[in-house]
This record gives structure tokens, C-alpha cells and sequence, in this order.
């Protein structure tokens, strides 16, 4: 298994009880750089994998793909962690290597373990209140919309569509006993606990 570890803005007390008993219990961590290191090190001894920032795409795809095998190797015989500084979901290293990883390797299981990102760290930091809707960029084109409080899944869904977005999942009550996770159709009413997610499919 291959287990996507967040490890927080770079806080060691932010790490979230469920990072640390992963990195403990993991075969072998791998990490992007010194600073996510640095926060496994109390945990186990990570290997620091080189992904550097270069703009040879063909030396940059050979290196990536390097590592996404070094990684699946391990992820096929046992449990390997990726811990990425943030959330491995967001902007991240680890988005890149799963991709990777599940193109080449189906047959290995992937999991991620959320953390504190980039938002909800300049939120408390910087005494910035995110109680409106609002967006975060790095400048590409916007390919996933999430809606909060989506209580009428399938009208949202139908906004969104006529936006070009086709792929729509629904959480509901996320990490409780009452979880619910639905794709395809949306239902017309949902709980007020629950996420839409849309997304415009890889062409």
C-alpha cells in the first residue's frame, strides 16, 4: 500500500495524531525535501527522494518516473509512506506521484491522510476569517469547484455542468460513522454536512 502522509504547514505540533502513527508503522517513508525530513525524523528515517525544479520536461518526466517506480516498489511488497510538507492533496508533490503511480501500477492501493494546508495555516496565521466564499489559484485554469453545504446536490450539479464540469462527487459527513460518498447522479437533497465536488475530466 502506498499511504499519502500530510505533515502540516512545518509546525511538528500540527501534525495530526493519524500522520504520526502512519509514519511509525510504514515500511519506509519517502519525503520531497529536507523541511518534510526534518518533521518525519522523530517518527522514522525517511529517504529524501530528489524531485528538482527544472524546466527539461524530458529530464524532469525521466526523473518523476524514476521515482514513481523506486516508490511503487516498496508499495507493492509492503506499506510505503510519501510525506509531503501541507496536504499531500493539495498542490502537492504527492498528486504528481500517485498519478503515476496508479498508471503504472493498478494493482497498488492508495491512501491519503489530510492535514493543516496552505489555507486553513495563512487563515489562523495571519487572523484572516474564511467565512465567505472565496478562491485559491496558482494561476492555471480552475478544474475542480467545491461547494460546501450542499444541500441540493443535484441543482448545484446541474449549475456547474453548464460551467463545462462533468464529474461530480458527493461527500457526506466526511470521517464520521455516518459517511456517505456518492458519484455519477446526484441525489436532489443531502444533509447540510455534506461536500459537492466538480471536476472537468482529463482530456
Amino acid at each position: 500500500m502506498l499511504i499519502g502522509v500530510s505533515l502540516g504547514p512545518g509546525d511538528p505540533e500540527l501534525l495530526t495524531r493519524k500522520a504520526e502513527k502512519a509514519l511509525k508503522a510504514s515500511d519506509v517513508v519517502f519525503v520531497p525535501g529536507e523541511m518534510a525530513a526534518e518533521l518525519v525524523r522523530p517518527f522514522s528515517e525517511p529517504e529524501v527522494l530528489d524531485f528538482p525544479m527544472i524546466s527539461d520536461r524530458a529530464r524532469l518526466l525521466e526523473i518523476w518516473g524514476k521515482n514513481a517506480e523506486l516508490v511503487a516498489s516498496r508499495a507493492i511488497g509492503g506499506d510505503a509512506a510519501f510525506a509531503c510538507i501541507g496536504d499531500v492533496n493539495t498542490f502537492s508533490t504527492f498528486s504528481h506521484l500517485k498519478r503515476l503511480v496508479k498508471e503504472r501500477h493498478p494493482e497498488v492501493k492508495i491512501e491519503t491522510i489530510p492535514g493543516v494546508g496552505t489555507v486553513p495555516a495563512l487563515a489562523a496565521r495571519l487572523g484572516v476569517d474564511l467565512s465567505e466564499s472565496f478562491l485559491v489559484s496558482d494561476g492555471t485554469r480552475v478544474q475542480t469547484v467545491i461547494r460546501m453545504k450542499a444541500v441540493r446536490p443535484a441543482e448545484m450539479a446541474a449549475e456547474l455542468a453548464a460551467e463545462g464540469f462533468d464529474e461530480f462527487i458527493l461527500g457526506v459527513r466526511l470521517y464520521t460513522p455516518e459517511e456517505l460518498i456518492v458519484s455519477g447522479e446526484m441525489p436532489e437533497k443531502s444533509d447540510y454536512f455534506s461536500v459537492l465536488c466538480a471536476r472537468r475530466k482529463r482530456r
